[in-house]
């Protein structure tokens, strides 16, 4: 079988398609809306009773009374179900009718202000033109800190005792420390469960090439409350493998196999390579393994004498390359590569790029990228038995 026969533009590119993202910045946008509305609403209210939920003081002029929900008209679409705070003597709040009047306007702002960061001035901003009005510093710390509240809980959530498949990888962001941007790294694990549900299960600062940055991620999965992996989807960092070994010593291994390509092929003169590549991914492209380890054997003996470096870069790590072929065939397509982490960390730095400078800190990085794994759809995966 080619490589021809099977390829898909996932394994191409690792990037979704126009329309998939298209769909993922609506369902962003939404979520930023709702978000905003409810902060609003509440900061709405606070200022008509005069205090806050639950404070008691002499001189407010009426008292919350439960909520009611609506649907609201967006040009993101419809906000289902919003909560609308209610009091006794029945206030109607002012907002929809001043967020009708500037529906565009203030979409656009609210997905600025999460795009960047979620800037405490634009959100003042964002703020004030709902209410007309200046919003107080409570006001727009409610707004700020909801998504990071959000954030900090799903750090702490109980998670599946046990993953089939878990992508494993880190990337770079831009990041102001004192007054000069460096890059920060971000170490993420992307886990499919045994029922084929894709889900980001974590993701923290730490160098990639520090293994006690990997052991800590590992160790924090497992006391929350992961026991085994099937199988790990790794490129070849020394440091990730051996946190890996050490965390999960009974999970079998995936080298990343078009992270391996590139490796190889950088050994071999550019006029060549494209010969050669066809030839080297093929061995991915089996029926088997038998036959992909022929296909190995073959594609070794035409090539040690001419590239040599390009075939010890093959041997390194070469059994962890064709792990694959011990899984369900149904699942070689996405397993055998990295891509499904590779476009997380894209859709990520699509955002950051709309940046006009590095990140403040890394706080309001850890947050982009938050809200960028609870905007993303993932596909679920057929799991068919052995």
């Amino acid at each position: 079988m080619t490589p021809e026969e099977e390829n898909s533009e996932e394994e191409k590119n690792g990037q979704i398609s126009a329309e998939e993202f298209r769909q993922m910045l609506a369902e962003k946008m939404k979520a930023a809306v709702r978000l905003t509305l409810i902060a609003t609403l509440e900061a709405e209210i606070d200022e008509y009773v005069g205090a806050s939920a639950y404070e008691r003081i002499a001189t407010r002029r009426d008292r919350r009374n439960g909520y009611r929900y609506r649907d609201l008209g967006t040009t993101v679409g419809v906000i289902e179900d919003l909560r609308v705070p209610r009091t006794r003597q029945g206030y109607q709040t002012q907002v929809f009718e001043k967020y009708q009047r500037r529906q565009a306007e203030l979409d656009a702002s609210i997905g600025e202000m999460f795009v960047k960061g979620i800037s405490t001035a634009q959100v003042g901003v964002v703020l004030e033109k709902l209410n007309g009005i200046k919003p107080s510093a409570s006001a727009v710390s409610r707004v700020f800190h909801g998504l990071e509240a959000e954030y900090e809980a799903w750090k702490k959530r109980g998670l599946l005792s046990r993953y089939v498949y878990v992508f494993a990888d880190g990337t770079y962001f831009s990041v102001i420390y004192g007054t000069e941007g460096h890059k920060m790294p971000v170490l993420a694990l992307i886990g499919i469960t045994p029922e084929g549900k894709r889900e980001v299960i974590a993701f923290t600062t730490g160098e990639r090439e520090n293994q006690t940055a990997w052991e800590d991620l590992l160790a924090d999965i497992k006391e929350r409350g992961v026991q085994a992996v099937d199988l790990w989807i790794t490129d070849g960092g020394q440091a990730m493998i051996n946190a890996i070994a050490v965390k999960f010593p009974d999970s079998k291994r995936q080298r990343c196999m078009k992270h391996k390509m590139e490796n190889v092929l950088s050994h071999v003169p550019d006029k060549q390579r494209d010969a050669v590549a066809s030839e080297f991914k093929a061995i991915f492209y089996q029926e088997d393994r038998t036959k992909a380890d022929q296909c190995a054997v073959a594609f070794r003996a035409k090539y040690q004498t001419l590239y040599p470096e390009a075939i010890a870069c093959m041997e390194r790590d070469w059994e962890a390359c064709l792990t694959f072929y011990q899984f369900p065939k149904a699942h070689w397509l996405r397993i055998r590569t990295s891509n499904v982490i590779e476009r997380l960390f894209e859709e990520t730095k699509k955002r950051s790029k709309k940046m006009s400078a590095a990140f403040r800190n890394e706080g309001s990085c850890l947050l982009l990228f938050y809200a960028v794994v609870r905007s993303l759809k993932f596909k679920n995966v057929v799991m068919p038995t052995r």
